[in-house]
């Protein structure tokens, strides 16, 4: 454990002595260069005067001369002077290393001309200079370091093994005692000692009696063995009662949660519609009054009246059939029988009963219907997984929008297998496509999990996906996937086969949840 602490201990030190040396070495370089950079453009200020009249004067022993003593710095590398008319002075530098050199402007002296620009000195800094000041720097700091952490090492193990190894040991052999639990020695493991290595010695000592006294108690159980089954059992009974009414309890939870979130859209719509039929009927009784209403008018309503009306006998129906499905749940999960029915016409159908709500938004829907089959299964499934799925895409889909598009795609799949005993049957895929903000990665695998939401406390309770999942798996016996990605939107794809299977040979219904 020592050396384990140790390793540990002086690997951190190393590594904060590592960037330590890199921050160190960052800061001396940039310090250095900018040391270098001052004392050069200082002493470039003091020449450069006579570098403007040297140039000017076109001297080019003198301009060589001034060059001579910039290059005799020590932080100096190179130095040379280009002007557009007499040509170059020095020795340039090509290549990478040229965009590194400092450059200062040279200006004519003339007091009569324009003060114009004759030319440019190029100083380029001598980066092994510094190098080598900066390595000599670090070294002596790395072989200070280096003694510190030796000298480190021994201290801590010194500390390490008097204050914790040894009395580890003593616990360790404490443990190790033969027949520890029956026969535990009643001396002291640590008197005297009060900190955390103290605490943890008494506790250990204060488990193994209580350890001892639990086993004499058991020894003495035994003696009454019958009696002390007999009262377990009883507990465990009255345990297993608790449980039963808890799992019932969670059981009448789910089923209210489930409730209310279902038969929020029908109601809603039934709702909308009844609202529709009242303003139609005020507008009537107001155009009787004024003796204004014509036939075409009264036509019209009456038309109104009656679509609204077949709107809400469906959708009460649908939650009526709703409430009985949850009402025997307990018993029996199953609430419609299986017959047969066209497919797009309960595409169409719950989409009709959806209207009135799609109304009041900006939200298209775009079908592509090409599932005109007859299949044997249960409608109500289908209608009840197509509105959670137009309901979801518009509450989630495109939250925080007030436009977009849910696309409804159906179609018949041909699906063959290999091999004599599997015969070529047809499936139905409907897909439900929204563009909107898209279902994050990390939340893809939970979307058909009971009660998963980001919205909790905000109006849902996270069961709209579980309940479509197990209607189209459980219900309908077929598959449910989704691909989504952040920002291009969702797609819920769903296939059933053209019959469904009894189950058991009775009645069978929509399952839910």
């Amino acid at each position: 454990m020592s050396r384990t602490f140790i390793l540990y201990t002086l690997g951190l030190f190393a590594i904060l002595g590592i960037i330590f040396i890199g921050v160190l070495t960052k800061i001396t370089w940039d310090a250095s260069h900018a040391r270098a950079i001052r004392v050069t453009e200082a002493f470039f200020e003091a020449t450069k005067r006579p570098f403007e009249r040297a140039i000017w004067t076109v001297n080019a022993e003198a301009t060589l001369q001034l060059i001579r003593g910039l290059e005799s710095l020590e932080v100096v590398e190179r130095v040379w002077v280009e002007t557009p008319d007499t040509g170059n002075f020095g020795e340039p530098v090509t290549g990478p290393r040229r965009s590194e050199a400092l450059s200062y402007t040279l200006q004519s002296p003339s007091t009569i001309l324009h003060k114009d620009a004759i030319g440019q000195v190029f100083i380029l800094i001598d980066r092994n200079t510094i190098s080598q000041e900066i390595f000599a720097t670090v070294g002596y700091i790395v072989a200070a370091i280096v003694v510190y952490l030796l000298l480190l090492t021994v201290v801590i193990r010194a500390v390490f093994k008097r204050l914790i190894g040894r009395p580890l040991t003593d616990i360790v052999a404490y443990l190790s005692t033969p027949r520890l639990i029956e026969n535990p020695p009643d001396t002291k493991l640590m008197p005297g000692r009060e900190d955390e290595i103290g605490i943890l010695a008494s506790s250990l000592q204060s488990m193994v009696q209580r350890r001892h006294h639990d086993l004499q108690k058991i020894q003495e159980y035994q003696t009454n063995l019958e009696e002390l089954v007999a009262r377990r059992t009883e507990q465990l009974k009255l345990v297993q009662e608790e449980l039963i009414q808890a799992d019932n309890l969670a059981a009448l939870g789910a089923l209210v949660a489930g409730v209310s979130h279902e038969l929020n859209t029908p109601l809603g719509n039934a709702l909308m519609a009844a609202t529709t039929i009242n303003d139609s009927t005020a507008y009537l009784r107001t155009e009787l009054d004024n003796q204004s209403l014509s036939k075409e008018a009264l036509e019209n309503e009456i038309q109104r009246i009656g679509d609204t009306a077949d709107i809400i006998e469906k959708t009460l129906g649908r939650a009526r059939d709703l409430v009985g499905n949850f009402r025997q749940v307990a018993v029996d999960r199953q609430s419609e029988k299986m017959r047969s029915f066209n497919f797009d016409h309960i595409v169409r159908e719950t989409l009709a009963t959806l209207q009135p709500t799609l109304k009041k938004t900006s939200f298209d829907l775009d079908l592509k219907l090409d599932a005109d089959v007859v299949l044997e299964g249960y409608p109500g499934a289908v209608s009840q997984v197509l509105s959670n799925l137009v309901e979801n895409a518009i509450k989630h889909g495109y939250e925080g929008r007030n436009t977009g598009e849910i696309r409804i795609q159906t179609c018949v799949q041909d699906v063959r297998g290999g091999g004599a005993a599997r015969q070529h049957e047809k499936k139905i895929q409907l897909r439900c496509k929204d563009f909107g903000v898209g279902i994050p990665e990390k939340n893809l695998k939970k979307v058909f999990e009971p009660f998963f939401t980001t919205k909790f406390g905000k109006g849902s309770s996270g069961l709209g996906m579980a309940i479509c999942y197990q209607l189209v798996t459980e219900a309908l016996n077929g598959s449910m996937s989704v691909v989504s990605k952040v920002g291009a939107g969702t797609e819920f794809s769903i296939e059933i086969p053209l019959k469904a299977p009894e189950r058991g040979g009775q009645e069978t219904g929509v399952q839910v949840p």
